[in-house]
């Protein structure tokens, strides 16, 4: 169940600041009294971008960074760098599409919600002040639904690409630096853990959330009627890591897992079956089997030891992806 644990996500969109909204408001105000003949600009495997695209990331790129009060460089290498930005964001979109990466209405409104908290405003009250300076709340939205698909991309592609032994870990604890990043986390006293198991099933283009949810309800109530749990996910359950074993999870401890998880499993009794929920993997339900209180100091230690590590390997490993996922692709550019 690798893949719901918090140390292997990075579902959190980066908010945009007051400066980032107004550099965007700027951009999109200048490029509404420049109206230039559409045309393709780049065709990327099956996708293409456009120019008015890429003239509107330009434009915002250079209000952010004369806002940062940094130096522009020149109008051709600004404009190359933003459309090899555009390129490798639609290569990954793509990729997301075949791989059946999803954002769900729910987890859009989070996101957009967050956003506007950021900004100090309600999503109501952002959403006029958008449409006031000219920026469509629904091009605003899409962009944020984008960002928050490149990231699961990313999780998804570049985390198995990453491998973190013991050995590491032990070679990083042994570091001064790494034992104090790591006992930052730990604590010298139990801490309350829950054993459970559940069941993910993914909307897919065949089964909408609707569908989804329906048959995670059906499952739950058949569990209710003594029906056996482990057999019904090694049938129904589309998480790689848990399904054959049943669905277990083993002893969870607090934030190893996605926030929605660990609260629909916090609110489910010893014995009992969660109503179905949502996360950004899919659609669940969690049975919890018992629940302890542990002394997981020297654990936490090595788990956060994970993380860092985790952490640095990824950015190290990401923009190796990338460039593969470049020089295996079709790219043609339209001078």
């Amino acid at each position: 169940m690798k893949h719901i644990f918090s140390t292997c996500r990075s579902l959190a969109v980066v908010l945009l600041t007051a400066s980032c909204l107004s550099a965007a408001l700027t951009a999109q105000a200048e490029s509404s009294s420049q109206q230039t003949l559409d045309k393709v600009i780049a065709v990327v495997n099956d996708d293409v971008v456009m120019a008015s695209e890429l003239a509107l990331q330009t434009r915002m790129l250079a209000s952010q960074i004369q806002q940062a009060k940094q130096p522009l460089p020149p109008a051709n290498i600004l404009q190359q760098q933003v459309l090899e930005k555009l390129i490798v964001e639609s290569l990954q979109l793509q990729m997301g599409e075949r791989s059946g990466i999803k954002v769900s209405k729910q987890q859009l409104d989070a996101a957009v919600a967050g956003v506007a908290a950021q900004n100090k405003l309600s999503t109501e009250v952002f959403r006029r002040e958008l449409n006031a300076q000219g920026i469509p709340f629904g091009m605003f939205r899409e962009n944020i639904r984008r960002q928050m698909i490149l990231q699961q991309v990313q999780q998804a592609f570049v985390i198995k690409r990453i491998e973190i032994s013991d050995q590491d870990v032990d070679n990083f604890l042994a570091s001064e630096e790494g034992r104090r990043l790591a006992t930052q986390e730990a604590i010298d006293k139990p801490i309350n853990q829950t054993q459970a198991r559940h069941i993910l099933i993914k909307p897919s283009a065949i089964r909408n959330d609707d569908e989804t949810r329906s048959l995670l309800s059906k499952i739950q109530s058949v569990v209710q009627q003594g029906g056996d749990f482990s057999a019904l996910a090694k049938k129904y359950s589309e998480d790689p890591g848990s399904a054959l074993k049943g669905g277990e999870l083993g002893w969870i401890s607090p934030g190893q897992v996605v926030p929605e998880f660990e609260n629909a499993m916090n609110n489910t009794d010893i014995g009992s079956v969660s109503e179905p929920f949502q996360t950004q993997f899919g659609w669940h339900v969690v049975q919890v089997l018992d629940r302890r209180a542990q002394n997981m100091s020297e654990t936490i230690m090595r788990q956060q030891a994970q993380m860092i590590l985790r952490k640095r390997k990824f950015q190290d490993e990401l923009p190796r992806w990338l460039k593969e996922l470049r020089d295996q692709a079709y790219v043609k550019i339209n001078n």
